[in-house]
């Protein structure tokens, strides 16, 4: 007859061996989800449009000509016609007038005269051969965007450097929201231009033992945050990182610094990326999330 403090001891041990076992088996599965979303997000790199932008300018009141002619006031790259068209602009009306015999598309329509072209995000674009054009607001300024659809970048990409996963690097996060909205004039990379974006309140977070606040911002899918922290230009991007967080529950979200990447500004110098706001410089190191090393 077995001795029962035997038999407790053997049941103990079992018990132990089968939560580290479901633990092992939890932090695999939050590995592999990690690593889809990782894959994911170089998808989204390569195919999203973030490497095809190939030129930018700040439009003012003015009419331009458009062409790969190095005489035209705004000089395309070599792919376009060498008189492609003339743009105009009148407040924040904008008008194109292709050149004659040229084939040019607005949202896949062929344009045959002057048209007056939309400036909203997502808003048709035009194009010509591999080259596509759109005039967009940022802040209270307008730009040309140029973008080469089968630009030499996209299969230069190799995929993105990534810190090893660590899962004590998701934490629980506090929502404190503000008693009002604010409306926050963001700076960004590159420009002078502000983008204009909405704040409602801050996360809380503990992180290795100690307390950390970062200022959040509303997107369309939950909050946006972007951050510093020690190991910006050492490690990561000099200009800090961002993050998304799902919508807050019973008033408490995530914070998944696994997640953490940067702006897409680090790959290309054409897109404008909003700077972190100072109050969202964290005083450690968070070795989690996308990698930089420059060139």
């Amino acid at each position: 007859m077995r001795h029962p403090a035997r038999l407790a001891a053997l049941w103990l041990a079992g018990l132990g061996a089968l939560q580290s076992g479901v633990a092992h088996a939890e932090v695999g599965g939050y590995v592999a989800e990690i690593e889809k979303w990782r894959q994911d997000f170089d998808a989204d790199v390569r195919t999203g449009g973030w490497l095809t932008l190939v030129g930018r300018t700040k439009l003012d009141e003015g009419t331009w000509t458009l062409g790969s002619d190095p005489k035209s006031a705004l000089v395309l790259p070599v792919k376009a016609p060498g008189e492609l068209g003339v743009l105009s602009r009148r407040g924040s009306a904008f008008r194109f007038e292709p050149a004659a015999g040229v084939a040019v598309t607005l949202g896949g329509k062929a344009v045959s005269g002057a048209v007056e072209l939309p400036t909203k995000p997502g808003s048709d674009r035009l194009a010509s051969g591999d080259l596509t054009l759109a005039v967009r607001q940022v802040g209270d300024d307008f730009y040309l965007l140029v973008a080469d659809t089968h630009n030499p970048a996209i299969q230069a990409f190799k995929g993105t450097a990534w810190y090893p996963i660590s899962p004590r690097y998701r934490v629980p996060a506090k929502f404190v929201p503000y008693a009002q909205p604010e409306t926050a004039h963001v700076p960004l990379t590159h420009v002078t231009s502000k983008q204009t974006m909405q704040s409602e309140g801050d996360l809380v977070f503990e992180l290795a033992g100690k307390s950390f606040r970062l200022k959040t911002f509303t997107d369309e899918d939950g909050l946006f945050v972007m951050f510093e922290d020690k190991t910006n230009g050492r490690g990561t991007y000099g200009g800090g990182r961002f993050l998304h967080a799902p919508k807050p529950t019973d008033g408490v979200t995530a914070l998944d610094f696994n997640k953490a990447f940067n702006p897409y500004c680090s790959l290309n110098p054409y897109i404008m990326c909003p700077i972190p706001p100072p109050q969202n410089r964290l005083p450690v190191k968070i070795v989690a999330g996308e990698q930089y090393y420059g060139e």
